[in-house]
């Protein structure tokens, strides 16, 4: 009889110890990688975004800003938030001469798909302030895109001249 209950007191405690094992926890499965999908929507989006400046579309032009959103400018200081990208891009739009082409050359997009970055070219036409006459501005961009709500925003916008010829 001691040996009936010696085994089955073995046979519980086993049991017990069996279902207080954890199994290995599962193994993280890797988000597809959407890469290239968002690389296009991004060349895309900045298209539209560059038909905005021709069209001279200041609130089209902005909504490619995501709300907290800077542009650093040469010579200025940083333009900060929806609002004052609006006020800007407004103003700049009302001068006769205003003309922005910009073109994308690359287009990184991280593995995470949350943040990616496009260097372009750019060609920028405004009025000199003395003669008012059309001057030219060519260079290059940096912009830092983020995916907000599904959609991609321009986080940060860099532009920068290129020296003088």
């Amino acid at each position: 009889m001691k040996t009936m209950f010696t085994r089955f007191g073995a046979l519980v405690v086993a049991l017990y110890l069996g279902g207080c094992a954890q199994p290995p926890p599962p193994q993280p499965v890797e988000p597809p990688d959407t890469r290239a999908a968002d690389e296009a929507t991004i060349r895309a989006a900045s298209i539209e975004w560059a038909a905005a400046a021709q069209a001279k579309d200041a609130e089209k032009f902005v909504s490619f800003y995501a709300d907290d959103a800077t542009l650093m400018m040469e010579a200025a200081p940083d333009v900060k938030g929806i609002a004052a990208l609006r006020e800007t891009a407004a103003g700049m739009m009302q001068d006769p001469n205003f003309a922005l082409n910009f073109e994308t050359t690359t287009v990184e997009v991280a593995r995470s798909s949350d943040l990616a970055y496009e260097l372009s070219t750019y060609s920028l036409t405004m009025s000199d302030p003395k003669t008012k006459k059309p001057v030219t501005q060519i260079g290059h961009g940096l912009v830092v895109w983020k995916k907000i709500g599904g959609s991609w925003k321009a986080l940060l916008d860099v532009p920068v001249s290129d020296p003088p010829a």
